[in-house]
């Protein structure tokens, strides 16, 4: 009797200890299918976006809601106004974290602008400005038409004197305004 006491104390105690071994364990098991499954469904919404844009709906297309309806509108009549002027035709995209990884912004950018044929056809005229408030991140795609005009420098510094000094107050509006006022300039001085 003695030693199916001990057989079952000791079997008991195995088990005891494999359950204590599973509770501890197992948290990180579905933490870990958590973050495969958000992965694989960021990844679907990212390829979905990707495969099938939006059609804009204006020139300023907000997908990272950082403008109001006045705003988008304000902006869009600049864009207009310009367009009428000298033809050449800007975009204004924001995109959200959920559809973009942070080193993707420069891939869907490009994307975006030969997708809705930014520019007119023959001049390829098209600017496109992707900005990305989440990954703090920005973008200016040209169409060949505007790559003879202004220089990489001449863009960075665009970038860094108008548009980012706003946006690290939180000013995504004002920045916004600040650098398609300060590229137009620029383009008003190289086309008179």
């Amino acid at each position: 009797m003695l030693d199916v006491s001990t057989n079952f104390m000791t079997l008991s105690f195995k088990y005891f200890v494999l359950f204590i071994l599973l509770f501890l364990v197992y948290p990180s098991f579905g933490q870990t299918d958590q973050n495969s499954l958000d992965s694989k469904i960021s990844g679907y919404s990212k390829k979905m976006f990707w495969d099938s844009l939006p059609n804009p709906k204006g020139w300023t297309n907000d997908y990272e809601n950082i403008y109001s309806a006045k705003e988008e509108s304000y902006l869009d009549s600049i864009i207009t106004a310009f367009k009428n002027e000298k033809t050449i035709e800007i975009a204004i995209v924001t995109i959200d974290t959920s559809l973009i990884s942070t080193d993707s912004l420069e891939d869907l950018t490009l994307h975006i602008a030969n997708v809705w044929k930014i520019g007119e056809k023959g001049k390829d005229n098209g600017i496109l400005i992707g900005i990305s408030k989440g990954h703090r991140k920005m973008r200016i795609e040209y169409g060949f038409g505007i790559e003879s005009l202004i220089s990489d420098d001449e863009t960075k510094e665009i970038i860094e004197t108008a548009f980012i000094p706003r946006f690290k107050e939180g000013q995504y509006y004002q920045g916004t305004i600040n650098g398609i006022n300060k590229l137009i300039d620029l383009l008003r001085s190289i086309l008179r």
